[in-house]
């Protein structure tokens, strides 16, 4: 089969399309055969230093994919299965999900991590109707979700990104907001989600409103950040760590299920990107030249 394997960390170009033996599934797995690969900011940073991200190469780094099991034709997606960027992958049972017929394969591929994760931040922030949510790097696959996963929860969305991506905001239902925008220090939000974190952090805070939740999933930006801790004491604000690994397999089937009817408007997937050009992807992510998602297609 053809996959892309990283020998070595680095940029882009180390992510080469090779000849590989077939996956062979184990007991307790499933064969999938790929028909499009979601790529989550994840990858990228795997890419540059794969030991510190769980990974020794050589490896086929993905997490995401959506295809049809090998032994019974069904649609499945796969997530938290290292080893998408491929055209076969043999995953854990518990991470091959069935997907109905109204999600076509590359919205089901997008689906996954970033949905998974903007479902839990949004839970552990304890999210409620009414409320003000800010959603800081609203462009990237994971803001994207949390906007809609924050318009279902009935809360009054704005979202943070560069100007040339604020009509898009705002068709996916959110006012957008430039990074640096002295509204944002007037917003009184219930929550505040930030994957961003490094020099944009007390600006994130100071959006809040007293009892407050600030979650993060992880550092867009930098993990270091400088934080004046009274106005945090004062408001009583909650920082909150969150991540993908904490929803269920019944809570995934459920957002697979709310995204198939409609009441979740599903992932935006901004181009399909044959799988010999993961490189050139990784690109335009890292450029910033994309909204929501990008799949490969085997």
């Amino acid at each position: 089969m053809k996959a892309i394997v990283v020998h070595e960390g680095g940029g882009p170009e180390v992510l080469k399309y090779e000849e590989v033996p077939d996956s062979v599934p184990a007991d307790g797995q499933a064969l999938v055969r790929i028909e499009a690969a979601g790529i989550n900011h994840f990858d990228l940073s795997q890419r540059q230093a794969p030991e510190m991200a769980g990974a020794t190469p050589p490896y086929t780094p993905g997490l995401d994919a959506a295809g049809t099991r090998a032994d019974t034709g069904q649609r499945v997606l796969v997530t938290g299965a290292l080893g998408t960027y491929a055209e076969l992958i043999a995953a854990d049972e518990d991470k091959v999900r069935p997907i109905p017929d109204s999600l076509d394969t590359a919205r089901a591929a997008a689906l996954g991590v970033a949905y998974k994760t903007a479902w839990a931040c949004l839970q552990d922030a304890e999210l409620s109707e009414g409320e003000t949510l800010l959603v800081q790097a609203g462009s990237s696959g994971t803001g994207q979700a949390a906007i809609d996963i924050g318009r279902h929860l009935g809360a009054t969305v704005y979202a943070t990104a560069g100007p040339s991506k604020h009509d898009l905001l705002r068709r996916e239902g959110a006012e957008p907001l430039a990074y640096d925008d002295e509204k944002i220090a007037e917003l009184n939000a219930g929550v505040v989600f930030d994957p961003v974190l490094g020099e944009r952090f007390e600006l994130s805070l100071s959006a809040l409103a007293p009892a407050g939740r600030l979650v993060t999933c992880g550092a867009l930006d930098s993990p270091m950040v400088s934080v004046n801790m009274w106005p945090i004491i004062g408001k009583r604000l909650r920082i909150i760590g969150s991540g993908s690994a904490s929803v269920t397999t019944e809570q995934l089937d459920e957002i697979i299920r709310l995204v198939g009817e409609g009441t979740l408007g599903g992932p935006v997937v901004d181009r399909e990107v044959p799988l010999d050009q993961a490189a050139d992807a990784h690109r335009l992510i890292e450029g910033r030249e994309t909204f929501g998602k990008v799949v490969l297609r085997p």
